[in-house]
Order: structure tokens, then sequence, then C-alpha cells
């Protein structure tokens, strides 16, 4: 019998971390990375937390660095995160969206993943502090401009949450950043707001021009994990109760890859399951103080836009959904050459919404945009686009827009098409589906009823 060579490890990677005045510094490849805070917020936070945040925000941040950079051993120079478990856990899941954006083999790729060797200079785990939060009633929102967070941000405000807004700086190698800052100014400038910015540097650690590697995914599957506890010294500086992401119902959709059977969350980290461990996770690290979960859950995509630009007019115009990754999206935040444009513009125009309401210039449903729309036949780097749900939310759209007469070559060649008659055959059913209620599991249950009561006020008022 031959038995394969074992794994030849040529060097270890290593992982400094360290607390610092305003923040904390994660350092790799003679490289810091430093997560910095306003003035004064890190230190309201209790120093043995401090410590416990930095050891596991520093896992957090690099524990795809093996994978990537090919060698399977990565000693952090700290105790044992607290958190390594559910990291793992949450990689693991992230795995197979991964490999389907790469083209890779999943299987591969969880098979090195099992022989990475997390290493650690001290086997005692570093626990938080057992002080709370003192007096919370606020919520930290992370305003990222899209729909989801803007409709957070705006119940959490009719709620009389307080909202204040986390806005996180990431090195971005796009046009993003520029137009969301833009965007935060007047924000700001609108509302007197003041923005809570958050620099966090370690976003560079998957930037892979950065790190001179060849794209991957990996790196992403822990974003809102890593946010959410880097929320925590916000709660404790602005006395927050509530942590909120803008997670809607089809983040918990799944599909199965067609090449190798394996089952795709396109975000496991935001979806309901592991939004319910998330806030496990900010309770341990807040003396059960602070929870985290979204308002927005109960809603599918549709009508999170319908409702954002209904009731919320004057946040509706800061949306910004593109992610203007080429040089169509240079000069403005919506580059009307993407899906993503393709999409809310849709999403708008059946829904009943004029979407110049959110800064669209052009029309999306004309016939040379029909590459946008993967029920066209058009291509989508997004796995979420792969799902069954989100073939049939574009159908409804469409439907919808026919029904209240949008304008443009593509809702012509719907109407005349095998399609419409199909959404003719399933109203019923893609009406219920889509323009409906779902169970809020995320929603702190103390506002589950105010959250509902605001939904079914929108819900009745779609008019098909």
């Amino acid at each position: 019998m031959v038995f394969p060579l074992p794994r030849v490890v040529f060097y270890v990677l290593e992982v400094h971390s360290q607390s610092t005045e305003n923040g904390f510094n994660v350092q790799f490849k003679n490289n810091v990375y430093p997560v910095t805070y306003p003035k004064g917020y890190w230190k309201k936070t209790p120093e043995q937390t401090r410590i416990a945040l930095t050891e596991n925000l520093a896992l957090a941040a690099t524990m795809h660095l093996p994978l990537v950079f090919k060698d399977y051993t990565i000693r952090y120079h700290s105790a044992k995160p607290l958190l390594e478990p559910y990291f793992v856990e949450n990689f693991l899941r992230d795995i197979p969206s991964c490999a389907e954006v790469d083209g890779t083999d999943t299987a591969e790729m969880v098979r090195e993943f099992f022989d990475v060797r997390f290493l650690y200079d001290d086997s005692e785990l570093t626990l938080p502090a057992s002080e709370s939060v003192e007096d919370g009633y606020r919520a930290i929102v992370g305003l990222s401009f899209g729909k989801d967070s803007l409709l957070t941000y705006a119940v959490a405000d009719e709620l009389g949450l307080e909202p204040e807004i986390a806005y996180l700086v990431e090195e971005s190698m796009t046009y993003e950043e520029k137009h969301k800052t833009a965007l935060a100014a007047k924000f700001k400038e609108e509302f007197g707001k003041s923005l809570h910015i958050l620099k966090h540097d370690t976003g560079k650690l998957r930037d892979y021009k950065h790190l001179g590697l060849p794209f991957t995914e990996l790196g992403w599957g822990l974003q809102s994990t890593e946010y959410a506890i880097e929320f925590i010294p916000l709660a404790y500086a602005l006395q927050g109760k509530y942590i909120l992401f803008g997670n809607e119902q089809t983040t918990g959709e799944t599909y199965v890859n067609e090449k190798d059977g394996w089952l795709i969350y396109p975000c496991y980290d935001q979806s309901h399951i592991w939004t319910v461990h998330i806030s496990r996770i900010t309770e341990m690290f807040s003396s059960e103080s602070v929870k985290t979960g979204s308002l927005i859950e109960p809603l599918m995509d549709m009508m999170v836009q319908r409702t954002l630009a209904h009731r919320y007019p004057e946040i509706a115009k800061y949306q910004m959904s593109c992610f203007t990754e080429t040089e169509a999206g240079r000069d403005y935040h919506w580059c009307h050459d993407c899906t993503i444009c393709g999409k809310m513009y849709l999403l708008c125009a059946g829904s009943g919404i004029d979407p110049k309401n959110v800064g669209f210039r052009l029309n999306m449903l004309e016939r040379d945009k029909r590459r946008h729309f993967t029920l066209f036949g058009g291509k989508s780097a997004l796995t979420y686009a792969n799902t069954a749900t989100a073939r049939d939310e574009q159908l409804f759209a469409f439907y919808c827009a026919v029904k209240k007469d949008a304008k443009g070559g593509l809702v012509e060649d719907f109407k005349k098409s095998e399609l419409y008659r199909e959404a003719q055959t399933r109203e019923d059913e893609l009406f219920k589906r889509f323009i409906s209620l779902y169970d809020p599991i995320t929603v702190p249950s103390e506002l589950k009823n105010q959250v509902m009561s605001i939904y079914r006020e929108e819900i009745a008022s779609f008019e098909f």
C-alpha cells in the first residue's frame, strides 16, 4: 500500500496583536494593521474585555491566511481566543460559497482547512470582564448605505432607539469608498447625526493585490461576525443595547452546487441561523447587555426596497447598493452597468417606486441592459443570484413592472415571453412569497410587535 507523503511545513506564519491607545493592532509579515476607534471610545470598554477583543479579532482577521499562502501552520503570539470554535464553524460553512466563486474544489478546500494548525503562546483563555454596558438603550447600526442598512437605521429611528451610526472605513480598490464618504458627509449634514468612524485596516488582509496574491473569496466569510465584535466598544461608549445588521429574509437562502453537490450559503454569517450565534457572542463580551439582531429579517428584498423608498424617502435618496467596481462607477454611486444596478432598478419599478427617487439616472430596463439580468441569461458573480429564489424574484418583479406600466424594452420583451405566462400562472404563489411577513427570528423579542406593525402597514399599502 502506498501512503501519501505528509504535507511539508516550510515555515510558520506568525501573527502578533496588541491593544493600543484607541484600538488594537494586528501585525503580519512586518506590516501593522490597526483598527482605530474615535478618541476615547476604546478605553470605555473594560480592560480585560479589550484584551479579549484584541486576541479574538486578530484570529478572525487572519484565519484564512494559511489557505491563501499555502502554509498550514500559523502561530499567534497571544492566548487562545475564546471564540475559536465559533470562527471555525463560521469559516467552514462559508467554504462551499468561496469555492463556488473561485471555481475551485470544495472538498479540497475543506481538507486544506482541516490541515491548518492554529498555535498559541498561551493555552489559557482570556475571558471578557463581567462589567455590562451601563444603562444601554441605543441601537448601533453599521451603515453601508445599501438599502438594508438604511432601512435598519430608519426603522430603529422610528422605534425611538436613537440609532448611532457605525461607519467602517476599509481600503477599497474601486470607487466605492469615495462615493460612500461623500454620501456620509451629506447624511451628517442633513440629519445632524455624527458618524462614529472605525478605521479598519485589517481589511487589507483580504485585499489580495496588497498581499501580492491571486484573488480569492476567502477571508470575507466572517465579515459580519467580525464587525459585530468590533462594535462592542461602540456599545460601551454610546450606551448601546442593540447591534443591528441589515439581514433581510433572503440572507438565509441556500442552494446545492450542481458540480459537486455541496450545500451553499451565499452569505452564511448573515443568515438567521448564524445571527443568533453572533448575538450570543456580543452578549458574552458585554456581560449579557448587548444583543445583535436584524430589524428587517421579516421582509424579502422587494419589500425592503419598497418600504425604504415609500416610508422613508428622505433616507432612501442616500442609497448606494452598487459596488462601483469598474470605470463606469468612477463619477457616480450608481454605475448603471452591473447586475446590482439592474436588480435595484427593477425592484423599484416593480414596487411602484420611481427609480429616480433613489438616484438612478438611466433606465436599467432597456434592451442594452439585458446582460445584467439572470432571468434573461445574464451572468452574476454573486452566489445569491444562483438561487431559485433570486430567479423567482426577478420573474415576479418583471411581472409587477408590467402591471405598473414601467417603461423599457426588457419590460416589453418580458410581456411577450413565456416568462410572463409563467408569472401569470404563479401570481398568487409569487405574491405570497415576496409580499409577506416572515417569522422574525433575530428581531429582539421586545421590539417584535412594533416592528411587525410597521411592516403590516407597508404590505397593506402595496398596490398590485
